[in-house]
């Protein structure tokens, strides 16, 4: 059996820890019954995930404690089409790839507003997993225990991310944040995060971008990384419309069309969102 799990962008600038969206990029899992769990990471990036068994024990481990149910050996397989440690989901998909498997191999009883509950507090937040695993753009509240979101259906944008050499690591990234923020900036980013939202609701993606505008989170993640700082310079200094990190980054969400001889870049992703759900193949 196959699955297929959606990268996702999250954060999308104003929208912190909120707002997130499912993307058409995927990883492919593949997995069967085994004597125990082994996983195999292939595909383009299959050589940079670090400790894949351990993320899908994890999870595995998260859907028993909270069903009761015990999760026997599975081998799988995951090719990784998403940059690992780039703000696109990465990680995510292995989790709700883990927690898909436990429940097919379980007998596919727990409901998914269950397995939601479960990948939200191994993440910590909802604005990856929760896109991930429903598609579409969702915002999400969680305040550590309830879990809530609304999903919105996209249309067929098409989406440029900037993805850069470097990897960040979402826990230092968290780190570089501070603890309070200035009344202003706080007020800056209800009113752009509002507008998002209505903007969303419509069904305007495009006109939605035009408030991705962060004060609260964005800006102490990129002075904290060099790379990151000067990689942000040079995307503002070509007139871009809009721009926002994906996640905690290191990617970047862009309408540029001319990138050449912009630095630390690794690939550039052109896609748009993904309405359907995780997807499930015999």
């Amino acid at each position: 059996m196959r699955l297929r799990a959606p990268a996702t962008t999250a954060n999308m600038g104003s929208g912190f820890d909120v707002v997130g969206m499912a993307l058409k990029l995927h990883n492919v899992v593949q997995f069967e019954k085994a004597d125990r769990l082994k996983v195999l990471c292939i595909g383009r990036y299959g050589q940079e995930i670090e400790n894949s068994e351990g993320l899908f024990e994890k999870a595995i481990k998260g859907f028993e404690k909270v069903t009761g149910k015990a999760v026997p050996g599975v081998q799988i397989i995951q090719e990784c089409n998403i940059p690992p440690a780039r703000g696109l989901g990465s990680s995510a998909a292995a989790i709700a790839s883990a927690l898909f498997i436990a429940n097919i191999v379980t007998g596919g009883s727990i409901p998914m507003k269950t397995l939601l509950q479960i990948g939200t507090e191994i993440e910590g937040h909802p604005d990856n997993i929760v896109p991930c695993m429903l598609g579409g753009l969702v915002v999400s509240y969680y305040d550590g225990e309830k879990l809530d979101y609304e999903k919105f259906e996209m249309t067929d944008q098409r989406l440029t991310f900037l993805v850069p050499e470097f990897k960040l690591s979402t826990g230092e990234m968290r780190k570089a944040l501070p603890e309070s923020v200035p009344f202003r900036d706080a007020i800056s980013n209800l009113k752009n995060v509002s507008q998002f939202i209505s903007k969303i609701a419509k069904g305007n993606l495009i006109e939605a971008f035009r408030y991705t505008h962060d004060s609260i989170h964005q800006i102490y993640r990129i002075n904290s990384d060099p790379r990151m700082k000067e990689l942000i310079s040079c995307i503002e200094g070509r007139n871009t419309n809009y721009w926002f990190v994906s996640g905690s980054g290191s990617s970047v969400c862009c309408n540029l069309e001319d990138v050449a001889g912009l630095p630390y870049l690794e690939a550039v992703i052109r896609t748009s969102p993904a309405n359907e759900p995780f997807i499930i193949e015999l």
